[in-house]
């Protein structure tokens, strides 16, 4: 039999083995949530951290065209259209004279869902696409795409996310993107 001064004894070693392994199991958990701040919450916010590059202009190119927001793209960086020149119950076209340049750079947002944007391929002489996608995490929403001798969207990498809820947004087709041809 054992005093009860060595029962004592065996209970407070066990509850201090027991606290230590509970400390080593929060230290584990708290390790595990570390990493997966680091791995998913970090980029996530630094795709949030891009810059929203406006086309303002209804112009194949220059100043405000969505070709010149096309070019100075980053990863991370959102294109919109003002709706005050493409109204979404008035959709104005962007009559194209050669290709867009592709999209490349990855995690890219272009988003028309509040604007009436047509964007016209039919001024283009040889065979090209609307967009050319080559690269992932791009996000394509509420553009019409029309007369483009080849495909409106041209996908040549995965994990794109092309179009949407057609009933969020204000423009005609809300997130939904739209190709027509001749």
């Amino acid at each position: 039999h054992k005093s009860p001064a060595d029962a004592g004894r065996q209970s407070i070693m066990q509850f201090t083995f027991l606290e230590e392994k509970t400390m080593r199991q929060t230290f584990i958990i708290s390790v595990n949530l570390a990493i997966i701040l680091i791995l998913f919450i970090v980029p996530i916010a630094a795709l949030e951290s891009g810059e929203t590059l406006i086309v303002t202009s209804t112009a194949n190119s220059g100043t405000g065209s969505f070709r010149e927001a096309l070019l100075n793209a980053s990863p991370g960086d959102s294109i919109t259209f003002d709706a005050s020149v493409f109204p979404p119950d008035n959709p104005h076209t962007i009559y194209l004279t050669s290709p867009l340049p592709s999209i490349d750079q990855g995690n890219l947002i272009i988003d028309a869902s509040n604007a009436g944007v047509v964007i016209d391929g039919s001024g283009i002489t040889t065979g090209a696409n609307g967009l050319s996608i080559l690269s992932s995490n791009n996000v394509i929403r509420g553009l019409h795409f029309k007369d483009f001798p080849n495909a409106g969207i041209a996908l040549f990498a995965g994990q794109n996310i092309i179009g949407g809820d057609r009933n969020t947004g204000a423009g005609p087709s809300g997130r939904g993107n739209m190709i027509t041809g001749t």
